[in-house]
C-alpha cells in the first residue's frame, strides 16, 4: 500500500483505499494569495521592462533622424528649415490649394533621408486626388481649413520613425500624420511665428537663436556654440485628451506666456490636466508632421521638459511656450546637432522663468533660462553646466 494512502473499512467489511484527492479551501486560498503576491512583485518589473524597450525605440528613432539631418546637410550644405515652403500671402494668393503658404515643416525635405523617398516624390509633384489638383510641395497643411485638404493623403501618412511607442495616437477628428519629434527653436517664445505680413515674418527671422527657424537653413558653421552643445530636436508627447498636460495646449493666455514664462506652470488644473484649452480640434501637440508651425512640430528650450504648453492666442500659429515632453519617466530624449542622443531630466536648470526672452538675434547674449536655455541657443557663448 502506498504510504500516502490509508486503509479504511467499507460498509461490507471490505478494505478500500482512502487516497486524499484535491485541496482544502484554506490551501486554495493560500495558493491564490501566493500567486497574487508574485503578480504584484513581477508586474511592475514587466511594465518597467516594456517602457525601457519603448524608450529605447524612441532613442533609436532619434538616432535615425540625427543621421538624416547630417545626410541632408551633406547633400544641401545646410540643414532644413524648421518652417518654410512655397508661396507667400503678401502679393500672392491666399487660396490654401495654391501653395502651402510657408507652413511646411522641415520633415518634408528630410523624407528621402529616412527612407521615405517615394512619399517625398509624391509631395514634390503635382497630385490629383478626388478631382482636386494639388501643387508641388502640397497645399496648406492644416486639416480643418477645408475638407478637401484633409484628402491630401501624403501629409497624413503615419511614419513609424516619427512616432514614439510610449506616446498614444491623437484621436479623431484631427489631422493625421502624428509626430513625437520636433525641431528646436531655441530660447524664443515671442517671435516664433508671424502674421500674414512681410514685416512680421522679417521680425521672426531677425529673432532666430535656435537650431531651426522660419525660412532659416543653418549651416554647420552657424552653430558657434558647437553641435555637441546645441539641441537640434526634442521629443513632444501626444495625448488622448485635448486638456492633457502631455499633448494638449492651454490657449488664449495673452502676452504673459512670453513676458513671464513661469505663469504657464500654473496652467495645471489637476494632475495631468490643463485649465484652459482651445475650442479647436486642430490644436494638439504633434498634430501633423508636415505642418511647420511651432505648436505642432517645434519646441523651445525655456520651460523644463514635461511642462504645459501654452499659447498667446487660440489660433494654430500663435506665439508661446512649446516645451519638450514625453511619456517617459523623468524627462525627454533630445538629439544634439552632432547627431548624438541624450536623455534630459525634467529637473534641468531653467534659470529665471519670470523674465521675457531675448528679443533680438542677440548672438553672444546668454540665455536667461539656465542650462536648458543655453543648450537651445546656437551662438550665445554660455558655459554649459551639467545636464
Amino acid at each position: 500500500m502506498n504510504k500516502y494512502q490509508r486503509a479504511t473499512q467499507g460498509p461490507h467489511g471490505r478494505r478500500k483505499s482512502g487516497a486524499r484527492i484535491g485541496f482544502t479551501l484554506v490551501e486554495l486560498l493560500v495558493v491564490i494569495a501566493i500567486i497574487g503576491v508574485l503578480v504584484g512583485l513581477l508586474l511592475p518589473a514587466v511594465q518597467a521592462a516594456r517602457e525601457a524597450a519603448r524608450r529605447m525605440q524612441c532613442s533609436n528613432n532619434f538616432k535615425q533622424l540625427g543621421l538624416a539631418l547630417h545626410n541632408y546637410h551633406d547633400a544641401h550644405k545646410a540643414f532644413p528649415f524648421g518652417r518654410g515652403g512655397s508661396g507667400h500671402p503678401d502679393g500672392g494668393s491666399s487660396d490654401p490649394y495654391v501653395s502651402n503658404q510657408n507652413r511646411a515643416s522641415g520633415f518634408i525635405g528630410l523624407l528621402p533621408f529616412f527612407e521615405q523617398g517615394p512619399l517625398f516624390n509624391q509631395i514634390s509633384s503635382t497630385l490629383t486626388i478626388h478631382g482636386t489638383t494639388y501643387p508641388p510641395n502640397g497645399p496648406l497643411p492644416v486639416g480643418r481649413r477645408s475638407p478637401q485638404i484633409v484628402e491630401y493623403t501624403p501629409f497624413q501618412a503615419e511614419l513609424p520613425v516619427l512616432q514614439c511607442p510610449s506616446s498614444p495616437a491623437i484621436p479623431s477628428p484631427v489631422f493625421g500624420g502624428r509626430t513625437n519629434y520636433a525641431f528646436s527653436w531655441g530660447d524664443q517664445s515671442r517671435n516664433i511665428t508671424g502674421s500674414e505680413s512681410l514685416a512680421s515674418r522679417a521680425r521672426v527671422r531677425a529673432c532666430k537663436r535656435g537650431f531651426f527657424g522660419f525660412q532659416t537653413c543653418r549651416k554647420m558653421s552657424d552653430i558657434m556654440d558647437g553641435t555637441s552643445n546645441t539641441v537640434a530636436m526634442a521629443e513632444i508627447a501626444t495625448g488622448t485628451h485635448q486638456d492633457a498636460v502631455l499633448g494638449g495646449v492651454a490657449s488664449s493666455r495673452g502676452a504673459q506666456v512670453y513676458d513671464s514664462p513661469i505663469t504657464c506652470l500654473l496652467e495645471v488644473a489637476s494632475p495631468g490636466y490643463l485649465t484652459t484649452t482651445s475650442g479647436s480640434n486642430n490644436l494638439w501637440r504633434g498634430n501633423g508632421w508636415a505642418n511647420g508651425v511651432v505648436v505642432f512640430t517645434g519646441v523651445n528650450t525655456i520651460l523644463p521638459p514635461n511642462s504645459p504648453a501654452c499659447m498667446q492666442s487660440s489660433n494654430d500659429h500663435s506665439n508661446g511656450q512649446a516645451p519638450a515632453s514625453s511619456h517617459h519617466t523623468g524627462g525627454v530624449n533630445v538629439v544634439f546637432g552632432d547627431g548624438s542622443v541624450h536623455f534630459i531630466s525634467q529637473n534641468i536648470d531653467t534659470g529665471n522663468l519670470s523674465i521675457r526672452d531675448v528679443t533680438n538675434q542677440g548672438d553672444g547674449v546668454p540665455s536667461p533660462y539656465g542650462v536648458w536655455g543655453a543648450l537651445g541657443t546656437i551662438g550665445s557663448g554660455e558655459v554649459i553646466g551639467t545636464y
